[in-house]
């Protein structure tokens, strides 16, 4: 409802102290709400990762600051939502493995403070495409970057000295490289498995650890002179792919397969690394040689298993290439039996390669026995098991196996004085069994009742109770009574009857104490009523919570002990209606607002002038009377005006609150 529409409404009604009255109350009210408390923002993540240094996590950043060194990596929860990471300036070290496996990290700037990268720094960032070096940076150790499979370029510092063993091992889509004329050590496997067409070495590079370049794809590679050592396999054959299975290389070469030309000074280091290696050497300056080759000759003849092959010759340089003969593979004869299978055990097949007499066996299943009927031997029985037998028709044997025993069951009997049933006691049955209880009452006695597991059944008219497909336990219960003269009392309808007409809905639903429950009673030609109210309790569903008005439907449920009331309700049941209005709702139009405060308001005032009518009626009047003090005063306006204020405002008003404010 609108609250300016509802001031007009106000203001055109006539005025006079009630309308007064209700515009201060309005107001009051109103202010009353006005505040409400604000949200507080939530931080980003972040801490201390050292003495004087700090991180802080946000939006897939991980950004390092301060000054110092790294000594914990307290963002380790957030390891797999990083994607980019910013080492400061300032940050002269950090820890080795600090980003090890981060899968999802694609980027990393690193700042000009830190001089040396340690082990494993980000090994296994398989998502890892960037990574900006800062000049400074001296030293990367071994398996930095190792298996950083999406790195694609490499932009090493003029200030790097030394990349240590496996460093940059499979970084696959690396595509070119170059190393700083700083560097002066390569170690062993450091840019082993990329897709590198060229690469360009440093002039004061001193060490080229083992395999250090191998499995790649540049095809000749220059030596600078200063270079004093070179390790076994540190260039290998031209690639024309590269990649990777799990942590093993995988590559595929040209055919045919060629080795990487070494580039250097005749007589120098790089001519006796690739004499020794079977490398086509090239010395510096000199213009690349055509070679003639001869043709292929079979230098080893291919096996059934074995490759042979062979060899061509250069006839200007000498140089030879080889290439494989496939194997011929086997020529192999027909299957023999050597060994029969029988029921239990395979037998044997064997073929022979008639080139090289190479045998191959293969297994004859065994054929498994075939099983005779089962027969039984032994029956079972509740108390033990049987035993039942087959025989192999081909070799035999026999084997045996159990009939589980019978199920059983107990039948356990109990009988009151007055009679008796054979069999009592337990009897046992086995599942699926049957068992005739014969029952019979004694003199002056008759069966009462007979419960089986619970439920009444009846035996037949010559008093015998078959229990039959029996697969549980039994318990049956046989009472007899004596028999008694013909009973006369007996009731006749049961009535409710509300004890007040107004019903208030904020009571949590209607209430035992509000009814009173009557049986009507006769005997012997006298009748009487039977107040049955404290054995009584509401039915399922059958005292809801009140409506606002109109008519409510309450139903009972009898657990007293009267005989005559429980054979009443066997066939009927406790049922009744009563009236409902909505408390404070003084015009019955199934709302609490204003017009219901100012006819409070305005009963109040007429009673005040002594008038004897004030045109309500006595319903309405009860109604309004919401702190049920038996009257309809200014504290009755004042309440139903709260709660409607309450309500207008969104609150829920409860008229035990409001009414309890004094």
């Amino acid at each position: 409802m609108d609250f300016n529409r509802e001031m007009v409404y106000l203001k055109n009604r006539k005025s006079g102290f009630g309308v007064r009255l209700l515009h201060l109350l309005i107001c009051i009210c109103m202010a009353a709400c006005a505040a409400i408390p604000c949200a507080l923002p939530v931080s980003a993540a972040g801490g201390k990762c050292g003495n004087s240094t700090t991180w802080d996590f946000n939006n897939g950043t991980l950004t390092i600051s301060g000054s110092g060194v790294v000594t914990n990596a307290a963002w380790a929860s957030y390891s797999k939502q990083i994607t980019s990471v910013v080492i400061g300036d300032n940050v002269t070290g950090v820890m080795s493995s600090m980003f090890a496996n981060y899968t999802g990290l694609e980027s990393i700037s690193i700042g000009k403070s830190l001089k040396t990268i340690p082990g494993s720094f980000c090994i296994g960032c398989s998502s890892l495409r960037s990574v900006k070096f800062s000049e400074g940076l001296e030293k990367v150790e071994q398996r930095a970057f190792q298996n950083c499979i999406s790195m694609k370029s490499l932009n090493l510092p003029g200030t790097l000295k030394e990349v240590g063993a496996q460093a940059f091992l499979s970084c696959i889509e690396v595509s070119a490289l170059t190393i700083p004329d700083s560097v002066t050590t390569i170690g062993t496997e450091a840019f082993k498995g990329n897709k590198a067409k060229t690469l360009t070495l440093g002039r004061n590079l001193q060490t080229i650890g083992k395999e250090a370049f191998n499995f790649s794809c540049f095809s000749e590679v220059e030596i600078p002179d200063s270079v004093t050592q070179i390790g076994d396999n540190a260039f290998g054959m031209v690639c024309s792919s590269v990649g990777s299975s799990g942590t093993s290389l995988t590559s595929s070469y040209y055919f045919p397969a060629r080795k990487v030309t070494i580039i250097g000074k005749a007589g120098g280091v790089a001519q006796q690394f690739a004499q020794a290696g079977g490398f086509p050497f090239q010395e510096k300056g000199a213009a690349a040689h055509t070679h003639s080759w001869s043709d292929w000759k079979e230098q080893k003849k291919a096996g059934c298993e074995t490759e042979g092959q062979m060899v061509r010759t250069c006839s200007g340089c000498g140089e030879s290439e080889t290439k494989s003969i496939p194997a011929a593979g086997h020529k192999m004869g027909e299957w023999k039996t050597e060994k029969a299978p029988s029921c239990e055990a395979d037998g044997l097949n064997v073929r022979t390669c008639s080139v090289c007499g190479t045998k191959e066996t293969q297994t004859i299943p065994a054929t498994g026995h075939s099983w005779g009927e089962w027969k039984t031997t032994m029956e079972p029985t509740v108390d033990a098991a049987g035993e039942q037998q087959s025989v192999c028709a081909v070799c035999g044997k026999s084997r045996t196996a159990e009939i589980a025993k019978l199920v059983g069951y107990t039948i356990s009997v109990s009988v009151s004085e007055g009679g008796s049933v054979t069999p009592s006691g337990e009897t046992k049955v086995a599942e699926g069994g049957r068992v005739t209880l014969k029952i019979a009452a004694n003199q002056g006695y008759q069966l009462a009742s007979v419960f089986v597991n619970g439920s009444e059944m009846r035996p037949d008219s010559s008093g015998e109770l078959l229990l039959q497909d029996i697969r549980s336990n039994q318990n049956v219960s046989v009472v007899f009574q004596k028999k008694e003269q013909p009973k006369t009392r007996k009731c006749n309808f049961v009535d409710i009857t509300p004890k007040r007409a107004v019903w208030l809905n904020d009571e949590g639903g209607l209430l035992m104490k509000d009814f009173t429950i009557s049986a009507n009673i006769s005997d012997k030609g006298m009748v009487s009523w039977l107040d049955i109210t404290a054995d009584c309790v509401p039915a399922i569903n059958g005292m809801p919570k009140s409506e606002p008005y109109g008519t409510g439907t309450v139903s009972f449920r009898y657990q007293g002990n009267d005989a005559e009331v429980k054979e009443y309700l066997q066939q009927n049941s406790i049922t009744g209606q009563i009236p409902l209005y909505l408390r404070g709702d003084g015009d019955v139009n199934g709302e609490v607002d204003v017009v219901d405060a100012e006819m409070a308001l305005s009963s109040y005032v007429v009673r005040l002038t002594g008038a004897e009518n004030d045109g309500i009626s006595e319903v309405q009047r009860a109604v309004m009377d919401v702190d049920n003090n038996g009257e309809t005063t200014l504290e009755d306006a004042v309440y139903i005006l709260q709660y409607y204020t309450q309500k207008f405002i969104g609150l829920t008003p409860d008229w035990k609150q409001i009414t309890s404010q004094k």
